[in-house]
């Protein structure tokens, strides 16, 4: 009964080890096609790098007023998933992401 738990544990192990190794080979697939599909693009970093240089030059973007004066509706919470920064528009909030995932 003993040599039997051994190695149904051994069996069980190496089950283990095959799906780790299997669950391995299709991540470094997955990231391999991704960085095809980002040299393919090939102005991401540009655009980023755009967006940067855009957004330093003009500041803080101007507040938009509602009809008449009245305060304009509060548009979609842009937050950082990680940290919880409030953007104020959406190229800020991807330049924080892109600097906070790093």
């Amino acid at each position: 009964p003993q040599a039997e738990i051994y190695r149904a544990d051994f069996e069980a192990e190496r089950a283990a080890r095959e799906q780790l190794h299997a669950q391995r080979e299709e991540l470094q697939e997955a990231l391999e096609r991704l960085r095809l599909r980002l040299e393919g693009e090939g102005g991401s970093r540009s655009c980023l790098e755009e967006l940067r240089h855009r957004h330093s030059e003009l500041g803080p973007p101007p507040a938009p007023s509602g009809f008449g004066g009245a305060p304009p509706e509060e548009g979609p919470d842009l937050c950082c998933p990680k940290c919880q920064y409030k953007a104020p528009d959406l190229d800020t909030l991807q330049i924080h992401v892109m600097d906070c995932i790093k």
